[in-house]
């Protein structure tokens, strides 16, 4: 269906990509893997016009195609569903999958608001969704406006679908409809090329993977030859799998709990949690999307306020964002570009928000302190950046996630909350992200941690709370657990 040979491209003579090559078969799925600054992206860009190659060639259906624009990757059936999405919410399913294509009637000056629903329910029967194509975009789910990305990509007659990160947002029963409907459109002969940086999926729904690093195809090969090792591997030139393993550690480095959960409630979204975390110990939260993980962490630092109960740090009761911050709490939120970063500020901008008491001086914040403090951890935490000033929406998933850890960090928390640490990121940025939580606890800091992989909370964790339907409903010693699949089992009992 798709060759791409010897690409390449280059950015102020540098090599992005070198002779890179990748090949779609006609109702595939293939993983394109690779840790940032791959050149995965960029790849793509080529693919869907955005760019424009400095060498190779690029054939489709056996035929060599000039891609100038994103117009002319349309044209030839190449769509892209971003992470971000470019649904209008004001607008309905029928106007948002039709949008600038309407069918018109009375000498083309007006659209024919029934044609454009008899169409828009035509594609998404044909897809096998029941979906009201009269309702507004902002009443559906997250994955169900990825559908409706899909039906409107597949409404430009798509043959070649490019998903970027698309189960990052979604709930675990959402991820497998979406698993359901990729397998839909493999079978009706689309082929589609999945970005992802959550292994699992890759072997749950991939037929090929092929990985990048530093702007080369390292390797290619069917899913169902391929380790988890050697995938990671790949993509890191390196052997890091001991990372992301389990290491017992002498935690607990005092006798009073650093933070202390009394009988905690927020109604309707949890209650009933009691919980103790002492200096040097990471306590994981466990449980599916829903189960009020999220909501304990933004009730533990002040967002909300309990219905009942209290939080305790140090043995100090708070209740409030003010008096959680001055107790020592710092929270790395689920959503890294809508609640933890300014995107349009720098890297500089976003260090110093949150602490401009550590840099201000009779009402002047001194920048020279600044920056060298940012700086500092620009080096400690291989941030990949140009410069502090650089604007960090430039930066990667995982270089702006260091960031967030980066501006709590330099307040020296005593307890760290951290939602979704990993999420939207690279293996090797994954690795890196671990052994820093790891490396905190160490020094004393108590950590509480919630993610959806599972693999993640067990690597990390001392101890894991287990939540479902917003109850505690038993605590397990990570030693007590010999695998995901008993995790997963006491998430789901």
């Amino acid at each position: 269906m798709l060759a791409m040979r010897g690409i390449e491209k280059q950015f102020n003579h540098n090599p992005v990509l070198k002779k890179t090559h990748f090949d779609l078969r006609r109702g595939e799925v293939h993983a394109l893997m690779g840790g940032n600054g791959a050149g995965k992206s960029t790849l793509m860009k080529i693919l869907t016009g955005v760019y424009t190659s400095d060498g190779g060639e690029i054939c489709i259906d056996g035929q060599t195609v000039q891609i100038n624009s994103p117009n002319g990757a349309e044209a030839l059936g190449v769509a892209m569903i971003f992470q971000e999405f470019s649904l209008i919410p004001t607008l309905s399913v029928a106007q948002n999958i039709f949008l600038n294509r309407e069918p018109r009637k009375g000498a083309g000056l007006f659209i024919d608001d029934a044609e454009l629903l008899r169409r828009a329910r035509a594609i998404l029967q044909e897809l096998g969704e029941d979906i009201d194509p009269e309702i507004p975009v902002s009443r559906l789910s997250v994955g169900m406006c990825q559908i409706v990305e899909i039906a409107k990509a597949l409404s430009k007659n798509a043959r070649i679908l490019i998903m970027d990160e698309p189960t990052s947002s979604i709930s675990e029963v959402e991820v497998e409809r979406l698993f359901n409907f990729v397998r839909k459109l493999k079978a009706n002969g689309i082929s589609i090329i999945y970005i992802s940086h959550r292994m699992a999926e890759i072997f749950s729904l991939c037929d090929r993977a092929t990985v990048m690093r530093d702007g080369e195809n390292v390797l290619t090969s069917e899913c169902a030859e391929l380790t988890m090792e050697a995938l990671i591997d790949a993509m890191l030139g390196t052997s890091a799998g001991a990372s992301m393993h389990w290491q017992e550690r002498h935690h607990m480095l005092g006798n009073e709990p650093a933070l202390e959960l009394v009988g905690l409630a927020r109604t309707p979204h949890f209650e009933g949690i009691d919980l103790q975390v002492y200096p040097g110990e990471i306590v994981g939260l466990a449980g599916l999307m829903g189960s009020g993980r999220t909501e304990v962490m933004e009730t533990i630092f002040g967002l909300h306020a309990p219905t009942k109960g209290e939080v305790r740090v140090n043995g100090v009761t708070v209740k409030s964002l003010a008096q959680a911050i001055d107790a020592g709490v710092a929270l790395v939120p689920e959503n890294r570009r809508t609640q933890g970063l300014v995107l349009s500020h720098s890297v500089l901008a976003n260090f110093v928000l949150p602490n401009l008491q550590l840099f201000q001086r009779t009402g002047v914040v001194r920048l020279s302190d600044a920056l060298r403090k940012v700086r500092q951890y620009i080096e400690s935490l291989r941030i990949k950046t140009d410069h502090p000033n650089k604007v960090v929406a430039l930066l990667s998933g995982g270089n702006q996630q260091k960031v967030v850890l980066a501006k709590w960090l330099a307040q020296a928390p005593r307890v760290l909350l951290l939602d979704e640490p990993t999420i939207g990121v690279d293996i090797g940025a994954k690795s890196e992200i671990v052994q820093l939580v790891r490396q905190l606890a160490s020094q004393g800091t108590a950590i509480v941690v919630v993610s959806s992989e599972f693999e993640e909370l067990l690597a990390m964790s001392d101890r894991l709370l287990v939540l479902r339907d917003g109850r505690s409903t038993r605590t397990l010693r990570r030693q007590d657990i010999e695998s995901e699949e008993m995790l997963h089992h006491a998430v789901q009992a």
